[in-house]
């Protein structure tokens, strides 16, 4: 796991560039209290707070909807405590039997990678679904960068985020793709063809 120490002075306030999306496989050890709730999940509020994690759950059950809190301490095994140490708040968006959806503000690629790392020790496996960058106001551009990361191999996706987190897709450019070539320690040339790749696949208009 990444050593973050320098890249997470105490502050109050940082600026958040970046916003994930990502399917996460938790493990065979973790224990949810969403997991003993009958009915199907709707949407999960969660919170939190010191050591425990509290969360909120609309409950469909037949014809009635019923919000379930429940409380829990942070299981070292959970990917909570991950997004956590790296000052990050997890949103649930979607619950399954198998992996769940949950997105993230980020302030920058480097804060990302750590992110992912950790998040695949933790865990029975992670993939980075959906990428947005944000504006330096905080909101979404007009003309944002969206990537939809799910048909991308693991090397196609790394690359396309931190294309993405470094602004390669912006007007003007950024970065170039020796930048980012040097920040993955990979060859010019190779980056080149990853990202032509992930261009042939994905739609999206920012590609220029």
């Amino acid at each position: 796991m990444g050593d973050m120490s320098d890249d997470q002075p105490s502050r109050a306030v940082e600026t958040h560039r970046l916003y994930a999306e990502f399917e996460i496989t938790p493990a065979d050890s973790v224990s949810c209290p969403i997991d003993d709730l009958d009915g199907s999940v709707e949407s999960i509020n969660q919170q939190l707070v010191g050591d425990d994690c509290h969360t909120d759950t609309t409950v469909q059950n037949d014809d009635e909807t019923d919000i379930v809190h429940s409380k829990k301490a942070l299981d070292a095994s959970c990917h909570c405590p991950v997004f956590v140490e790296f000052d990050c708040i997890p949103h649930i968006t979607e619950y399954g039997a198998d992996s769940l959806i949950v997105e993230t503000y980020l302030p920058n690629r480097e804060r990302l990678t750590a992110l992912i790392d950790g998040l695949k020790h933790a865990t029975a496996g992670v993939s980075l679904r959906r990428l947005t960058r944000i504006d330096g106001d905080g909101t979404e551009r007009s003309n944002k960068v969206v990537l939809e990361l799910y048909d991308l191999t693991d090397k196609q996706r790394e690359a396309a985020a931190n294309a993405v987190a470094a602004g390669y897709y912006e007007t003007p450019r950024e970065a170039t793709v020796g930048e980012l070539a040097a920040a993955a320690g990979i060859s010019k040339s190779a980056m080149s063809q990853r990202l032509s790749a992930v261009e042939s696949k994905l739609a999206v208009s920012a590609f220029r």
